[in-house]
C-alpha cells in the first residue's frame, strides 16, 4: 500500500469542508484548556429544541419500488415536517439526505409549541406510505459549518435513528417537564431506554393540539429544484415509468464509516473529523476516485470497476489505522442518481448507497465488505464469503481482510 503523510499542517492547503480550518488550527496551536475551548466555540453556541427524525422501513422499500418512487415516498413526510417546523420559526439543519432530517428551534420558541407542531405533523404523516420516528430534546449545542454538534445533538440523533418507531415521538426529560398536563398524561416512559435516562414516548395522541400548518414544504433536498418539482407533481405509478437519464449512472459505490474516539473537548473531535476528511480525499485522489461526499465521519466514493474500489478501500482502512482511527467499508454496485446542487456540491441516492452503508455501519464485521453486485474479476478468490440479514434484507458477498 502507498504511504500517506497526513497531518494538521496540511489543513491550510487541503481542508475546505464542514469544519473551519482556522477553528481547528487555533485550537491545536496553543495549550488546550477549558477556558480557551469555551472562548473559541462561543460564537457558535446555540440553545434551543432539536428535532431529529428517521424513516421506518427504507431498506424494504428499496426492494419493492424504483429509486424515483422511493425518493418520492421518503420525501413526502419530510415535506410535512418542514412545513410544520418552519411555520413556528424552526430551521432545517443540513441537507435532508437518505431517510432522516433535523430541525432546530431557538430557545425563544417554547418546547411545548414544538411538540404540538410535531404531533400535528405526525397526524398528517399517518396518511402517507412512509412513517417516521422523532426524537425531541432541548439543550445547548454548537452550530458549525451548517451542522449541529455537541452531546445533546448527538444524543437525540442517535435516539431518533436507533430507538424510535414510525409515528412515535420520543421526548427527553427536559422536554417532558415543559409540556402541558394533557400531553404529559398521554406519554409513557420508555423502560427499554432507562440506561440512557428517562425518556418518554408519545404515539397516537388522542387529544387536540394547537398547531400552525405552514406552507413551505421545500426542505433542503438532496437533489435539484427541477427533480423535486417532478417528484412532487408525479404519482408513484408515473415515477415507476420514468427513467431520469440525465441523473442516472451505474457505479460501484464505496461507503466509508470512520469510528470516533470520545474526547473531553469537542474541538478535539473536530480535529479528528478534519484529519479523516483530509485522509479520504488524499487517498481517493491517488486512486483517481470520484468523491461525492466526505465530512469527517462518513464518505461516499465512486468507481467504475470493483477491483479499483477494493484497492481504495484497503488503503482507506490502513491509512486511517495509521492515524489511530478505525474505518469500516462497504461496497456495492448498481444504478444511482447523481444530483448537482446549487452550491456546487453533489448528492447521491440509490440502492447501492443503502446497501454499502448497511455493510459499513451495521454488519459488525471488519475488513472490506463487497456485496455480490460488484464484479471483482477473479479477486473474489482472495476473499471470504459472507451472508448477512440487515434490516430484513439478505446480503451476500465477499469480505477482504486488511
Amino acid at each position: 500500500m502507498a504511504t500517506y503523510n497526513i497531518s494538521l499542517a496540511d489543513l491550510r492547503q487541503d481542508i475546505a469542508g464542514l469544519i473551519p480550518a482556522g477553528l481547528v488550527l487555533g485550537w491545536n496551536g496553543q495549550e488546550k484548556t477549558s477556558a480557551r475551548h469555551e472562548q473559541l466555540l462561543a460564537p457558535f453556541r446555540k440553545r434551543g429544541t432539536l428535532v431529529s427524525t428517521d424513516s421506518a422501513g427504507l431498506s424494504t422499500l428499496t426492494q419493492r419500488y424504483s429509486l424515483a418512487q422511493v425518493m418520492k415516498l421518503v420525501s413526502e413526510p419530510k415535506e410535512v415536517i418542514h412545513a410544520y417546523g418552519t411555520a413556528i420559526g424552526g430551521e432545517a439543519i443540513g441537507i435532508w439526505a437518505a431517510d432522516n432530517s433535523q430541525m432546530f428551534f431557538d430557545e425563544t420558541i417554547a418546547p411545548a409549541r414544538v411538540v404540538a407542531q410535531m404531533l400535528a405533523a405526525q397526524e398528517r404523516v399517518k396518511a402517507l406510505r412512509v412513517q417516521v420516528g422523532m426524537g425531541i430534546h432541548t439543550c445547548e449545542c454548537y452550530r458549525v459549518g451548517g451542522g449541529l454538534f455537541g452531546e445533546g445533538a448527538d444524543f437525540i440523533e442517535a435516539i431518533a435513528e436507533d430507538a424510535t418507531s414510525g409515528g412515535e415521538l420520543v421526548l427527553s426529560g427536559a422536554i417532558f417537564e415543559r409540556l402541558p398536563a394533557g400531553i404529559r398524561e398521554a406519554a409513557r416512559v420508555r423502560e427499554d431506554l432507562r440506561g440512557q435516562g428517562v425518556l418518554w414516548s408519545l404515539k397516537d395522541f388522542p387529544g387536540r393540539v394547537e398547531a400552525v400548518e405552514g406552507g413551505n414544504p421545500r426542505y433542503p433536498t438532496p437533489f435539484d429544484a427541477a427533480f423535486f418539482q417532478r417528484v412532487r407533481s408525479m404519482s408513484v405509478e408515473e415515477l415507476g415509468r420514468e427513467a431520469f437519464p440525465e441523473y442516472r449512472k451505474t457505479r460501484t459505490v464505496v461507503f466509508v464509516k470512520v469510528a470516533h474516539t470520545p474526547h473531553e473537548f469537542l474541538l478535539d473531535s473536530f480535529t479528528d473529523m478534519s484529519l479523516i476528511d483530509l485522509a479520504v480525499r488524499r487517498i481517493a485522489s491517488s486512486h483517481g476516485a470520484d468523491v461525492v461526499k466526505s465530512n469527517g465521519t462518513l464518505a461516499i466514493v465512486l468507481f467504475d470497476e470493483g477491483r479499483e474500489a477494493v484497492a481504495f478501500a484497503r488503503d482507506i482502512i490502513e491509512g486511517h489505522r495509521a492515524l489511530g482511527f478505525e474505518a469500516h467499508v462497504g461496497v456495492a454496485r448498481g444504478e444511482v442518481y447523481l444530483f448537482p446542487l446549487a452550491n456546487g456540491e453533489r448528492e447521491i441516492a440509490g440502492n447501492p448507497v443503502n446497501v454499502a452503508s448497511k455493510l459499513a455501519e451495521d454488519s459488525g464485521l471488519e475488513g472490506v465488505l463487497v456485496e455480490r453486485s460488484v464484479g471483482l474479476g477473479g479477486l473474489e478468490r482472495d476473499g471470504a464469503p459472507f451472508q448477512l440479514t440487515l434490516s430484513k434484507v439478505e446480503l451476500t458477498g465477499h469480505r477482504f481482510s486488511v
